[in-house]
């Protein structure tokens, strides 16, 4: 009994000595000045996070904060010899309520604060201009033009007729994405085959362009239709960079990352 007590007694003395030790130094850090400008600082680089707003079956993706990790940045000032705000280390603060914990949710638009929106596009006279001109773009991929050499561009399996015919060639060529796009029609064939909904913010074509040309908005997923003329898709990019957005990839756009 008194073996088991004296090995009991060493191991809480141990212990004690551990958390003693590691007091002292926290102590001890916390009295150099490195270790006080960081403390001091922290709070200017720092960034709340935001969750996803939720309404009914649709969801709009929250947005990351990002946190200051004063270990690492102690650890990286101290071996340089003095603070500089350029050597923070910086831990992500992921939303309570995010994308993933609500993928059975139809993804609207993407976070207004990213000053962004991205193109969803079926025109083959559309695609080569974007290429051409080095925009980020989506295709609506069908088995017609599933083959298509993308430079700036995603392909997005939207032909429900061939739909496993597309999906295995994009596969085979490691073109798939997760995205399926919704509508009335098809959002529970999209749900059966496990995708991240996502629906257009607004659709242009002929008939409709300049009543909506001054309605896109920041996160926007814009949906181009194929029978609208390229140079109204010229005057659209125009707008958008005049509003100051930025037209950035699908990934991009949905992701609740600040990077």
């Amino acid at each position: 009994m008194n073996r088991y007590l004296r090995v009991f007694g060493l191991v809480a003395l141990l212990c004690f000595s551990f958390y003693y030790t590691e007091q002292i130094a926290h102590f001890m850090r916390s009295k150099d000045p490195i270790y006080e400008s960081i403390m001091v600082f922290r709070e200017d680089h720092e960034l709340p996070s935001f969750n996803a707003e939720i309404i009914d079956d649709y969801i709009i993706p929250g947005l990351s904060g990002k946190t200051v990790n004063v270990e690492k940045s102690f650890r990286n000032m101290k071996n340089l010899g003095y603070f500089t705000e350029s050597l923070f280390v910086f831990d992500e603060l992921k939303p309570e309520i995010s994308l993933e914990n609500n993928l059975d949710k139809i993804i609207s638009q993407g976070n207004p604060s990213k000053q962004a929106v991205s193109l969803l596009i079926e025109s083959e006279s559309h695609r080569l201009y974007l290429e051409e001109m080095g925009v980020f773009y989506a295709l609506l991929t069908t088995k017609d033009n599933m083959n298509k050499v993308l430079t700036n561009g995603i392909k997005i399996n939207h032909d429900y007729g061939n739909y496993d015919t597309v999906l295995k060639e994009l596969k085979l060529k490691k073109e798939d994405t997760p995205y399926c796009l919704v509508t009335n029609k098809d959002e529970e064939f999209c749900r059966k085959k496990k995708k991240v909904l996502i629906q257009e913010t607004l659709r242009f074509d002929r008939s409709n362009f300049s009543k909506l040309y001054n309605a896109v908005s920041s996160g926007a997923i814009l949906s181009i239709s194929d029978n609208l003329s390229l140079s109204n898709l010229q005057l659209l990019l125009n707008q958008i960079y005049f509003k100051g957005y930025k037209i950035v990839s699908l990934d991009e756009l949905l992701s609740e990352s600040r990077n």
